[in-house]
Protein backbone atom coordinates (compact mmCIF):
# COMPACT_ATOMS: atom_id res chain seq x y z
CA UNK A 1 0.00 0.00 0.00
CA UNK A 2 1.39 3.44 -1.15
CA UNK A 3 0.67 6.59 1.65
CA UNK A 4 0.88 9.93 0.32
CA UNK A 5 2.28 12.73 2.82
CA UNK A 6 1.92 16.35 1.77
CA UNK A 7 3.70 19.46 3.93
CA UNK A 8 1.15 21.60 4.86
CA UNK A 9 2.99 23.10 7.34
CA UNK A 10 4.56 26.91 6.86
CA UNK A 11 6.97 29.30 9.13
CA UNK A 12 6.87 32.69 9.75
CA UNK A 13 7.47 35.48 7.22
CA UNK A 14 10.28 37.95 8.67
CA UNK A 15 7.37 40.29 8.83
CA UNK A 16 5.52 38.50 10.75
CA UNK A 17 8.10 38.00 13.02
CA UNK A 18 9.25 41.79 13.31
CA UNK A 19 5.37 42.76 13.79
CA UNK A 20 4.91 40.00 16.89
CA UNK A 21 8.72 41.44 18.51
CA UNK A 22 7.48 44.75 17.98
CA UNK A 23 3.73 43.94 19.49
CA UNK A 24 5.93 41.80 22.63
CA UNK A 25 8.01 45.27 23.14
CA UNK A 26 5.40 47.52 23.67
CA UNK A 27 3.27 45.09 26.07
CA UNK A 28 6.70 44.83 27.88
CA UNK A 29 7.39 48.26 28.33
CA UNK A 30 3.62 48.68 29.15
CA UNK A 31 3.75 46.35 32.19
CA UNK A 32 7.12 47.47 33.35
CA UNK A 33 5.94 51.26 33.30
CA UNK A 34 3.01 50.27 35.73
CA UNK A 35 5.41 48.32 37.71
CA UNK A 36 7.37 51.41 38.19
CA UNK A 37 4.02 53.39 38.96
CA UNK A 38 3.29 50.79 41.32
CA UNK A 39 6.37 51.10 42.64
CA UNK A 40 6.74 54.75 43.28
CA UNK A 41 3.28 55.01 44.60
CA UNK A 42 4.25 52.38 47.20
CA UNK A 43 7.55 53.81 47.91
CA UNK A 44 5.94 56.95 48.46
CA UNK A 45 3.26 55.87 50.65
CA UNK A 46 6.15 54.45 52.93
CA UNK A 47 7.32 57.90 53.39
CA UNK A 48 4.62 59.52 54.11
CA UNK A 49 3.94 56.41 56.74
CA UNK A 50 7.23 56.82 58.05
CA UNK A 51 6.70 60.77 58.02
CA UNK A 52 3.82 60.72 60.36
CA UNK A 53 5.14 58.40 62.60
CA UNK A 54 8.26 60.26 63.44
CA UNK A 55 6.29 63.26 64.17
CA UNK A 56 4.02 61.22 66.72
CA UNK A 57 6.84 59.71 67.96
CA UNK A 58 8.19 63.13 68.52
CA UNK A 59 5.56 64.73 69.88
CA UNK A 60 4.73 61.48 72.43
CA UNK A 61 8.18 61.87 73.72
CA UNK A 62 7.95 65.54 74.40
CA UNK A 63 4.25 65.74 75.82
CA UNK A 64 5.27 63.19 78.29
CA UNK A 65 8.26 65.29 79.52
CA UNK A 66 7.11 68.29 79.51
CA UNK A 67 3.52 67.21 81.21
CA UNK A 68 5.77 66.52 84.23
CA UNK A 69 7.27 69.88 83.90
CA UNK A 70 6.50 71.42 87.82
CA UNK A 71 6.93 67.88 89.35
CA UNK A 72 9.12 67.80 92.59
CA UNK A 73 9.50 71.69 92.28
CA UNK A 74 9.13 74.60 94.69
CA UNK A 75 10.79 78.16 95.08
CA UNK A 76 11.67 78.63 91.90
CA UNK A 77 10.46 78.87 88.24
CA UNK A 78 9.30 75.95 86.44
CA UNK A 79 9.51 77.32 82.96
CA UNK A 80 13.48 78.71 82.13
CA UNK A 81 13.35 79.13 79.11
CA UNK A 82 9.82 80.17 77.04
CA UNK A 83 10.61 80.55 73.55
CA UNK A 84 8.84 79.88 70.51
CA UNK A 85 11.19 76.86 69.09
CA UNK A 86 12.41 75.65 72.25
CA UNK A 87 11.77 75.06 75.53
CA UNK A 88 13.71 74.70 79.29
CA UNK A 89 11.96 73.45 82.03
CA UNK A 90 12.24 71.22 85.63
CA UNK A 91 10.47 68.59 86.58
CA UNK A 92 11.31 65.00 88.23
CA UNK A 93 10.25 63.36 84.66
CA UNK A 94 11.74 59.65 85.58
CA UNK A 95 11.52 59.69 89.36
CA UNK A 96 15.11 58.18 88.94
CA UNK A 97 16.25 59.00 92.10
CA UNK A 98 14.42 58.52 95.13
CA UNK A 99 15.91 58.62 98.63
CA UNK A 100 16.90 60.18 102.02
CA UNK A 101 19.36 61.68 103.98
CA UNK A 102 21.99 59.47 106.12
CA UNK A 103 23.26 62.26 107.80
CA UNK A 104 22.31 65.62 109.48
CA UNK A 105 21.89 68.45 106.94
CA UNK A 106 21.98 71.66 108.21
CA UNK A 107 21.09 75.11 107.08
CA UNK A 108 23.68 76.67 105.16
CA UNK A 109 25.36 73.11 103.78
CA UNK A 110 26.58 72.68 100.18
CA UNK A 111 27.18 68.89 100.76
CA UNK A 112 24.58 65.94 101.89
CA UNK A 113 24.69 62.63 101.91
CA UNK A 114 22.54 59.73 100.77
CA UNK A 115 22.69 56.01 100.26
CA UNK A 116 22.56 54.65 96.46
CA UNK A 117 23.78 50.99 95.89
CA UNK A 118 25.52 50.42 93.71
CA UNK A 119 26.60 53.40 92.69
CA UNK A 120 27.06 52.70 89.39
CA UNK A 121 23.02 52.51 88.90
CA UNK A 122 22.49 56.15 89.53
CA UNK A 123 23.63 59.34 87.76
CA UNK A 124 23.57 63.10 88.46
CA UNK A 125 23.65 65.43 85.25
CA UNK A 126 25.66 68.66 85.85
CA UNK A 127 21.96 70.63 85.08
CA UNK A 128 20.09 68.39 87.85
CA UNK A 129 18.54 69.90 90.67
CA UNK A 130 17.55 68.60 94.50
CA UNK A 131 14.53 68.28 95.58
CA UNK A 132 15.21 67.88 100.04
CA UNK A 133 12.09 68.14 102.05
CA UNK A 134 11.30 66.57 105.68
CA UNK A 135 7.04 68.24 105.28
CA UNK A 136 7.81 70.91 107.42
CA UNK A 137 10.34 72.11 104.88
CA UNK A 138 11.10 71.77 101.12
CA UNK A 139 13.35 73.55 98.65
CA UNK A 140 14.86 72.89 95.31
CA UNK A 141 18.44 73.42 94.81
CA UNK A 142 20.72 73.33 92.08
CA UNK A 143 23.89 70.73 91.76
CA UNK A 144 27.19 71.98 91.60
CA UNK A 145 28.31 71.20 88.24
CA UNK A 146 32.22 71.68 88.82
CA UNK A 147 32.15 68.53 91.72
CA UNK A 148 31.64 64.66 91.21
CA UNK A 149 28.49 62.72 92.30
CA UNK A 150 27.91 59.56 94.10
CA UNK A 151 31.23 58.55 95.26
CA UNK A 152 31.46 55.99 98.09
CA UNK A 153 29.62 55.44 100.69
CA UNK A 154 27.60 57.23 102.10
CA UNK A 155 26.88 58.91 98.43
CA UNK A 156 27.52 62.65 99.17
CA UNK A 157 25.24 65.41 96.85
CA UNK A 158 27.16 68.82 96.03
CA UNK A 159 24.84 71.75 96.07
CA UNK A 160 25.87 75.28 94.17
CA UNK A 161 24.06 76.83 96.65
CA UNK A 162 23.62 76.34 100.43
CA UNK A 163 20.45 74.81 102.05
CA UNK A 164 17.64 77.19 103.73
CA UNK A 165 17.08 74.89 106.40
CA UNK A 166 18.51 72.03 108.47
CA UNK A 167 16.92 68.18 108.01
CA UNK A 168 17.58 65.20 109.87
CA UNK A 169 18.86 62.21 108.58
CA UNK A 170 15.72 59.72 107.74
CA UNK A 171 13.16 61.99 108.30
CA UNK A 172 14.22 64.22 104.70
CA UNK A 173 12.78 62.67 100.75
CA UNK A 174 15.80 63.68 98.38
CA UNK A 175 15.10 63.37 94.58
CA UNK A 176 16.50 64.62 91.45
CA UNK A 177 14.79 67.25 89.30
CA UNK A 178 16.03 67.43 86.00
CA UNK A 179 16.34 70.74 83.69
CA UNK A 180 15.37 69.23 79.74
CA UNK A 181 15.69 71.64 77.07
CA UNK A 182 14.00 70.91 73.38
CA UNK A 183 15.27 73.01 70.69
CA UNK A 184 15.39 72.75 67.14
CA UNK A 185 18.76 72.20 65.19
CA UNK A 186 18.98 72.68 61.58
CA UNK A 187 16.88 69.36 60.74
CA UNK A 188 17.07 67.67 63.74
CA UNK A 189 14.91 67.97 67.04
CA UNK A 190 17.36 67.58 70.33
CA UNK A 191 16.44 67.14 73.90
CA UNK A 192 19.93 68.49 75.80
CA UNK A 193 19.86 65.18 77.92
CA UNK A 194 22.54 63.34 74.94
CA UNK A 195 24.52 64.28 72.15
CA UNK A 196 22.16 62.40 69.62
CA UNK A 197 18.71 63.78 68.01
CA UNK A 198 15.27 62.65 69.25
CA UNK A 199 14.18 62.84 65.76
CA UNK A 200 15.75 64.01 62.10
CA UNK A 201 13.99 65.99 59.23
CA UNK A 202 12.13 67.85 61.27
CA UNK A 203 11.92 71.46 59.65
CA UNK A 204 10.01 73.48 61.70
CA UNK A 205 8.56 73.51 65.65
CA UNK A 206 6.69 76.17 67.73
CA UNK A 207 5.83 76.58 70.81
CA UNK A 208 2.89 78.73 72.29
CA UNK A 209 2.00 79.32 76.12
CA UNK A 210 -1.40 79.36 77.71
CA UNK A 211 -1.23 81.40 81.26
CA UNK A 212 -3.58 81.11 84.18
CA UNK A 213 -5.52 84.45 84.58
CA UNK A 214 -5.60 84.49 88.14
CA UNK A 215 -1.58 83.31 88.79
CA UNK A 216 -0.11 84.29 85.77
CA UNK A 217 2.01 81.03 85.70
CA UNK A 218 1.78 79.02 82.45
CA UNK A 219 -0.60 76.59 82.49
CA UNK A 220 -0.38 75.28 78.66
CA UNK A 221 1.88 74.53 76.29
CA UNK A 222 0.99 74.30 72.34
CA UNK A 223 3.33 72.15 70.47
CA UNK A 224 3.28 72.35 66.07
CA UNK A 225 5.80 70.32 64.42
CA UNK A 226 6.75 70.17 61.13
CA UNK A 227 8.51 67.16 59.43
CA UNK A 228 9.54 66.01 55.85
CA UNK A 229 10.00 62.79 54.01
CA UNK A 230 13.75 61.42 54.72
CA UNK A 231 13.84 61.04 50.73
CA UNK A 232 13.53 63.03 47.53
CA UNK A 233 10.36 62.88 45.86
CA UNK A 234 10.57 63.88 42.36
CA UNK A 235 6.87 63.65 41.44
CA UNK A 236 5.84 65.57 44.25
CA UNK A 237 6.27 69.60 44.66
CA UNK A 238 9.96 70.86 45.91
CA UNK A 239 10.48 67.33 46.32
CA UNK A 240 9.40 66.59 49.81
CA UNK A 241 6.08 65.33 51.29
CA UNK A 242 5.53 67.29 54.58
CA UNK A 243 3.07 66.89 57.63
CA UNK A 244 2.40 69.01 60.72
CA UNK A 245 0.61 67.58 63.97
CA UNK A 246 -0.18 70.09 66.88
CA UNK A 247 -1.04 69.35 70.14
CA UNK A 248 -1.52 71.32 73.77
CA UNK A 249 -0.43 70.05 76.78
CA UNK A 250 -1.66 71.01 80.33
CA UNK A 251 1.01 71.50 83.02
CA UNK A 252 -0.89 69.42 86.02
CA UNK A 253 1.71 70.50 88.15
CA UNK A 254 1.88 74.33 87.66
Amino acid sequence: MTHLFKNNEHGFSIVELVISLAITLMLLGVAIRMFNVQQDAYNSQEQVTDLHQNIRTSMDAMSREIRMAGCMVVGTSTIKTSGTSTITFLGDVDGDIVTSLTTNAVAGATTIFVSLTPDSNYAIANTDYIYISDGNHTEVVPVNSSASHLVGEPDPIYLSAGLLYSYTAGSATVRTVEKITFSLDTANLRIDRNSQPLAENIEAMNFTYGTNTVTGATNTVTIAITGRTANIDLNYGDNYRRGTLTSTIKLRNQ
